[in-house]
């Protein structure tokens, strides 16, 4: 029986191909920040990003997702609405009350594409422990940020409290069709 090789891209096809989904990723987290609900009594709002996230990760790969990360940064940064739109805009917010937030998204990134690379995305009780590994990197970088500017003893009920209930309906979405995810960009493309 003979096996066909596989198909592989051109060089330059595949850096392109690289970046588009690169550009992708930021684009849905950039989403996940817009789909947001301010909290009366916190400077952190609710947002869609803790589950754009593990999406960007299960559909790109630990590498391409950390660029995506890096990039999102990079777009709020310059000024483009990329941000959750109740908080500080452009620069101001990487340096304000929830900026620990958004820099703990390439992290996080990191953690849940390496539990994944050991085959947690395979299972559902794997995603969930991935999912929810990456949300412990979010909010304990986020509060410890957010402590700086509401004290400790607040930083808990602001900015973590608030999302739990949310966010393990997150994590349950990932978990549970996250296996799907990781068979729509094929393998070939994974970094």
């Amino acid at each position: 029986m003979s096996q066909t090789p596989a198909r592989t891209l051109p060089a330059a096809r595949l850096r392109a191909v690289n970046a588009a989904l690169v550009v992708a990723g930021s684009l849905l987290m950039v989403l996940g920040a817009h789909v947001a609900v301010h909290v009366p009594f916190s400077p952190v709002p609710i947002t869609g990003q803790t589950l754009a996230l593990p999406i960007v990760v299960a559909l790109l790969g630990k590498r391409r997702a950390l660029s995506a990360m890096f990039l999102y940064l990079a777009e709020g940064a310059t000024g483009l609405h990329a941000f959750a739109p109740s908080g500080v805009p452009g620069f101001l917010a990487l340096i304000g009350p929830t900026a620990g937030y958004l820099w703990s998204f390439p992290l996080a990134a990191y953690v849940i594409g390496s539990l994944f690379e050991l085959g947690l995305v395979d299972h559902v009780i794997g995603r969930a422990i991935a999912t929810i590994a990456g949300e412990l990197v979010v909010f304990s970088l986020g509060a410890l940020w957010l402590s700086h500017f509401v004290g400790v003893d607040k930083a808990f009920l602001m900015g973590v409290a608030p999302f739990v209930i949310g966010d393990a309906l997150k994590v349950f979405i990932v978990a549970v069709g996250g296996g799907s995810l990781t068979r729509i960009v094929p393998a070939v493309f994974k970094a």
